[in-house]
C-alpha cells in the first residue's frame, strides 16, 4: 500500500541536502509496481544527480510522460530514455522529436484527446491554444490526484477538466501552476476557485514563484504542502 507514492526528483527549490535545484520540473510516480517518469527538466547532470541521490533508476521506469516541449521539461530527455520505455507525448510536440524517439525504437503514445494509457494513469489530453500541454490523472488511494508540468493552458482549466474526467474531486493537485506573473489579486481568485473545486490538497512548485506559493500556503493553511526536490509524497 505505500509504494505508491511520487517523489520529486528536479525542482529550483530542495527540500534537503545534497540535492541540485535547478530550474525545471521531474517527478517519479510509482504506483502498483509501475514506474512513470513525469518530464525530466532541464540538465542531464541535476537529473541524474538527484534521481542517484534519492536511490531512483532512470533506466527502471516503464513510461516516460512529458506534459510539453520546453527545455525545462524535456531538456535532460537524454538521460531518461532506455530500451522498452513507453513515451507519452502531446501529438503536438514537434518532428524531430517525435524522429528521436521512433530512431531510439521506443513506444510512443502520441496524445490528442484524453486516454487512459496505462491502469490508473490518465492524461488530460492536450489542453491550451499557444503552448499544448498534457497533465497526468493518476488513481490514487485517496482520490484522483493531479500533476502538471507548467500549466501553460491555466492551473484553473487544467484541475476543472481532471475533476470532470476524474468524475470526483481531486484528493491532490501538484506541479508548476505558472503563476509568476500573477499580481496578488489573481493569486487570491485563482485559489478562491481552485477551493470551489473542493481539491483537498495543493502543492505548487517550479513556475509558480514564491510569491504566489507564499500566498496559496496561506490560502490553503494545512491542506498545502510544501513540494521541492527531495519531497516524497505517498498516494
Amino acid at each position: 500500500m505505500g509504494s505508491n507514492r511520487v517523489t520529486i526528483i528536479y525542482d529550483n527549490r530542495i527540500a534537503r541536502d545534497g540535492l541540485y535545484p535547478g530550474w525545471g520540473f521531474s517527478a517519479l510516480i510509482e504506483k502498483d509496481g509501475e514506474q512513470l517518469l513525469f518530464d525530466t527538466g532541464a540538465d542531464i547532470i541535476i537529473l541524474e544527480h538527484n534521481a542517484a541521490f534519492l536511490g531512483i533508476d532512470l533506466k527502471k521506469t516503464d513510461y516516460l510522460f512529458l506534459s510539453h516541449e520546453h527545455c525545462d521539461h524535456v531538456g535532460a530527455l537524454s538521460s531518461a530514455l532506455h530500451e522498452g520505455l513507453i513515451v507519452v507525448h502531446p501529438d503536438s510536440f514537434s518532428s524531430g522529436f517525435k524522429d528521436r524517439i521512433a530512431d531510439a525504437k521506443l513506444e510512443a503514445v502520441a496524445v490528442t484527446d484524453s486516454v487512459e494509457f496505462a491502469p490508473g494513469f490518465r492524461s488530460t489530453g492536450e489542453l491550451g491554444d499557444e503552448i499544448k500541454e498534457q497533465s497526468l490523472i493518476i488513481d490514487g488511494e485517496a482520490g484522483p490526484v493531479l500533476i502538471t508540468g507548467c500549466a501553460h493552458p491555466g492551473i484553473v482549466d487544467i484541475a476543472r477538466c481532471a475533476t470532470e474526467l476524474a468524475g470526483k474531486p481531486l484528493a491532490l493537485l501538484i506541479g508548476g501552476f505558472h503563476l509568476l506573473t500573477k499580481s496578488d489579486a489573481q493569486v487570491h481568485e485563482i485559489a478562491a476557485a481552485l477551493k470551489q473545486l473542493q481539491i483537498k490538497q495543493i502543492g505548487p512548485c517550479h513556475c509558480t514563484g514564491d510569491r504566489a506559493i507564499a500566498l496559496l500556503a496561506d490560502e490553503f493553511g494545512p491542506a498545502f504542502i510544501p513540494v521541492k526536490a527531495g519531497t516524497i509524497i505517498e498516494i
